[in-house]
């Protein structure tokens, strides 16, 4: 490790929400321990029913004093990444999950782009994993959550063009995170309007002025594992935050939410339905695609059960929100 990089590193809180993975998340952890030039404490939010991701854990913090366990009986991925939040203190948060490895410069070149003070928030390129033939499920066109994308990217502004990247590689400025109010709870896996929350995250961002980096020197490997029933389930819980998302910014008054809509039918509907025509030839990619004219419209009526906190743009649980303490 270059030690004078390291010295100069400002510290980091990296988070990894887990539920139900078992030994798993143990490729994620051991490649984050091998990250290079940044000072680092992980943070592994375990929301499982048994003991097992516990003990694959604990046995890494037993080696690595880097890394901190905590279990929570909060159920969905929004949920955990805010309690991690309110447990760190470091002025900058990375996210990734449990069925990703991270590159060793993964952190540092996140690092660098949040340095900046008008960067907000940063996503890096997420790329099929190969480590140990755990590519060997890929699908023809059924790749889920990857950015690929070579050349780097400053968003500001355009709030209709949220294609920044995913949670997976994800980083934000503490005191912005604060000042957004933390993810939306009831977005996000396993929440009840389901995923989206990364996009409503960069959304609000880009609502608030602030800017967005997307850089491709951040790399990490999400595992491509879930056969075509399993990549439904995915794109149609997707498909539901979407929907509940842009409810959420017409009740909040902008009219955008209309056009994210929109949007998203467009391109995660009519354009995928032609590619799995016309690329791939393949009906489960097909199926996928008409459920992107579904769902949505359910997602944008079942946000209409929750109220709203327009100050923040999140929608309202009913119970406290999960703590996010302030900036030190």
């Amino acid at each position: 490790m270059n030690q004078s990089s390291l010295s100069s590193s400002p510290p980091v809180d990296i988070i990894v929400p887990t539920r139900g993975r078992g030994e798993l998340i143990t490729t994620t952890i051991a490649s984050i321990r091998t990250l290079r030039d940044v000072h680092f404490t992980l943070w592994v939010i375990d929301q499982s029913d048994d003991d097992r991701t516990e003990q694959c854990v604990r046995r890494h913090a037993l080696e690595d004093p880097r890394i901190c366990y905590r279990r929570t009986p909060t159920v969905g991925a929004s949920t955990a990444r805010n309690l991690g939040v309110s447990l760190g203190q470091a002025p900058f948060i990375l996210f990734t999950d449990d069925d990703c490895y991270v590159h060793p410069a993964w952190a540092s070149s996140m690092l660098a782009e949040l340095r900046k003070p008008s960067i907000w928030a940063v996503f890096g390129r997420v790329l099929p994993a190969t480590h140990g033939g755990e590519n060997a499920t890929v699908l023809r066109g059924g790749t889920v959550a990857i950015k690929p994308v070579q050349e780097a990217q400053v968003y500001r502004g355009n709030r209709l063009d949220l294609s920044f990247g995913h949670g997976a590689s994800m980083g934000v400025r503490r005191e912005r995170m604060v000042q957004l109010g933390g993810f939306d709870e009831l977005l996000g896996a396993g929440g009840p309007l389901h995923s989206w929350e990364d996009r409503d995250v960069g959304y609000r961002i880009l609502a608030a002025g602030g800017q967005i980096a997307y850089t491709p020197a951040a790399v990490i490997y999400h595992r491509q594992w879930r056969d075509w029933d399993a990549i439904r389930r995915v794109f149609r819980g997707y498909a539901i935050g979407a929907g509940a998302s842009a409810s959420k910014y017409v009740r909040c008054g902008d009219p955008v939410g209309v056009a994210i809509f929109t949007e998203w039918m467009f391109s995660q509907g009519l354009r995928q339905a032609f590619s799995a025509i016309l690329k791939w030839r393949s009906w489960p990619k097909l199926q996928v695609a008409l459920e992107q004219f579904v769902y949505p419209w359910y997602g944008f009526v079942q946000g209409f059960r929750y109220p709203v906190d327009r100050t923040h743009c999140l929608y309202r649980t009913g119970v406290q929100p999960t703590e996010v303490v302030q900036a030190h």
